[in-house]
């Protein structure tokens, strides 16, 4: 028989609703798979296994007298450390805010309650989800590797079985770079559409909350709980393409290029339209993309009173990223705002003929512990520039996008397919259509 943990959400909302399987059995076999791979893992900061038990005991009851609220009925979740759950410490995984205990749900929270979904507990980031490595957190598919971040560790809980949905957020790919290393799908929604009020934020112009699972029919159930509206889907059959004309503006590795190319032609197969366009090398945001990020990071933490005052809680990552924008010239940041806007107008372009841009999330596949590291002149390190390229300039243009497993590189480490577009529907509608036709998206880690 398989573990419950190991089902995603359609097929238990499914197995509950027939009474094959109560909230209390699924919450009980996602704690027993905490359990034994949490030592390792080590996806969560603050664990609430007796009240996920007590919320799925009155979940089961309540189930057998008036039958589910909801697709997430009895459904384990997890929610990153960014995003307030009442009773339980919200930090951002960092000193800086040891002691600090949420009063309230944030709204996302309150939704998936309301919709019946069991809290697990909080999972961990990136301090202040400011990076990609989200130590001490390590990727199921290897342990020596990082799972990504800064919504690490909801990535790495979602790919070793611990619970089936979760919360991230995403300034620059903090969705979408640990859902591609880790296996699993995330959806980064436009700005604004899912509230982040209870949120800790990171950079406010460029934040999005969304929902991360194993499969995209579960992305949908997620995200259309916490956005509380329901979307149909235009046709698939009508959604064009767009692919780079030059593969190498993207920068990414052969295998993770080719595997991109081969789910394109999956798409294509099926009868979608799909064009070349050019776009500038995506190594030409790295500088002026990253100047609106530094200075908001420092105003939010200068606001609420964290930095400098509780400068020696930081960690030495954080605290350089912040020294490092205290120091950024007005003549500096000007010379960023023309190549930034020409960026932008190139990328938009995209979408004045095509309504999905297609790329692999990240140039290269999860990287080690010891790679992850590495230190050169620039003042973030390479893994943070290489891991978010491919991400960060969809926050600026305030689009849509989507990760889902697209293939395994000859390491057996998991490959991202990036959707991007102006709207959810077509990303998830596209999604679902290429998980019908592929099983990247059943393969689990061996743990």
């Amino acid at each position: 028989m398989t573990d419950p943990a190991d089902l995603d959400i359609a097929q238990t909302t499914q197995a509950i609703a027939g009474g094959e399987l109560s909230p209390a059995e699924l919450t009980a076999a996602c704690l027993g798979r905490i359990e034994q791979l949490e030592p390792t893992i080590q996806a969560f900061v603050t664990l609430d296994g007796e009240g996920a038990r007590e919320q799925a005991r009155r979940l089961t009851e309540e189930l057998s007298r008036s039958g589910p609220r909801s697709p997430l009925h009895g459904i384990p979740v997890g929610i990153k450390d960014l995003v307030d759950v009442e009773g339980l410490p919200t930090t951002a995984s960092s000193r800086v805010l040891e002691g600090n205990v949420a009063s309230s749900d944030a709204p996302v929270v309150a939704g998936l309650r309301a919709a019946g979904a069991v809290i697990l507990g909080k999972t961990n980031t990136q301090e202040f989800a400011y990076g990609v490595v989200s130590a001490p957190t390590r990727n199921p598919w290897d342990v020596n590797r990082i799972p990504g971040g800064s919504s690490g560790g909801t990535a790495a809980a979602l790919a070793a079985g611990m619970m089936l949905g979760g919360i991230g957020t995403d300034t620059a790919g903090s969705i979408r770079i640990p859902a591609s290393l880790c296996g699993i799908s995330g959806l980064k929604p436009r700005p604004d559409l899912i509230p982040v009020d209870g949120i800790i934020p990171l950079a406010p112009s460029l934040d999005a909350c969304g929902p991360m699972a194993r499969t995209v029919a579960d992305l949908r159930v997620l995200f259309e709980t916490l956005d509380g509206e329901l979307r149909r889907g235009p046709d698939v059959q009508g959604l064009r393409l767009a692919v780079p004309g030059n593969p190498e503006v993207a920068g990414a590795t052969p295998e993770a290029q080719n595997a991109v190319d081969a789910a394109v032609a999956v798409l294509v197969d099926e009868g979608l339209s799909r064009s070349d366009v050019d776009l500038e090398p995506f190594s030409e945001w790295d500088r002026p993309r990253s100047m609106p990020l530094m200075l908001e990071a420092l105003e939010v933490h200068r606001s609420r009173g964290w930095y400098p005052q509780r400068a020696d809680r930081y960690t030495e990552e954080t605290l350089g990223s912040l020294r490092f924008a205290e120091r950024l010239t007005d003549e500096k940041v000007e010379t960023t705002r023309a190549p930034l806007a020409a960026l932008v107008e190139n990328l938009m372009g995209v979408f004045e003929d095509a309504d999905v841009l297609v790329l692999p999330t990240t140039q290269v596949t999860a990287p080690t512990v010891r790679e992850s590291s590495a230190r050169d002149d620039g003042h973030r390190t390479p893994v943070v520039r290489n891991l978010t390229r491919l991400c960060g300039p969809v926050n600026v243009c305030r689009l849509a996008a989507m990760s889902i497993p697209c293939g395994f590189d000859k390491s057996g480490l998991p490959i991202g397919l990036h959707l991007i577009g102006q709207n959810e529907s077509s990303l998830l509608a596209l999604g679902e259509l290429y998980q019908l036709l592929t099983d990247w998206h059943t393969k689990r880690p061996k743990l």
